[in-house]
């Protein structure tokens, strides 16, 4: 059954957004996993059922739900140096960053939109694990660029720049190492194998997080 939201609903909660206090309780230094460098438009954070709206200079903690808005963009450098930005009307979760030790790790889930990565200083230690889930597949990374989500109502993935990416599932697995391929993650299917994708196709994709 689909659900659908009074616009005058939508309205007032987004207002309750906008008003609501930070959580009463200051964030430590191991809850902190990154900093927004660039915000384009309206952003939220919804940390313990509480939101904060975004801005530039903010803290990214562990746990944090990320919200963009219509025609927006976020760019978040995380504490290793690695780069995630969001298009409009993402929802992205930084579950846990844990850059620093004998087995660093990152894990996100991209819940809906999509984003583009450029991983950090972490992926030089061998036994690092930095991982993206989606619906359909999770995405790990080893010093890479690259993107992820849905094109022509289907979700993708492609390698931007760098080493490669591994693109999983219950179904199958697949290994992008060679720039400019993508591989299409459909519901109950293995990732397609690996194909160049057209200029034109890698520019749309790269529009869905570009800044203005």
């Amino acid at each position: 059954m689909k659900i659908v939201i009074p616009h005058w609903l939508a309205s007032a909660l987004f207002s309750l957004l906008l008003i609501a206090p930070a959580p009463a309780s200051a964030a430590t230094d191991d809850d902190v996993a990154g900093t927004i460098v660039r915000l384009q438009g309206s952003a939220v954070a919804m940390q313990d059922a509480v939101p904060r709206p975004l801005k530039e200079g903010a803290k990214v903690l562990r746990g944090d739900v990320i919200s963009t808005g219509k025609a927006s963009r976020l760019e978040m450098k995380m504490l290793d140096d690695a780069v995630m930005t969001l298009g409009e009307r993402t929802v992205f979760v930084v579950i846990d960053y844990v850059p620093k030790g004998a087995e660093p790790f990152a894990t996100m889930r991209l819940l809906e939109g999509a984003f583009s990565a450029v991983s950090g200083e972490m992926m030089k230690t061998a036994a690092a694990r930095f991982t993206v889930e989606t619906e359909t597949a999770t995405i790990g990374i080893r010093g890479t660029t690259f993107w992820g989500g849905k094109l022509d109502g289907v979700f993708e993935v492609a390698l931007l720049d760098g080493r490669q990416i591994v693109v999983e599932n219950k179904a199958g697995r697949v290994v992008i190492d060679k720039v400019g391929d993508g591989t299409v993650c459909a519901a109950h299917a293995a990732p397609t194998p690996p194909a160049a994708w057209p200029a034109a196709k890698v520019d749309r994709a790269k529009a869905t997080v570009a800044f203005r």
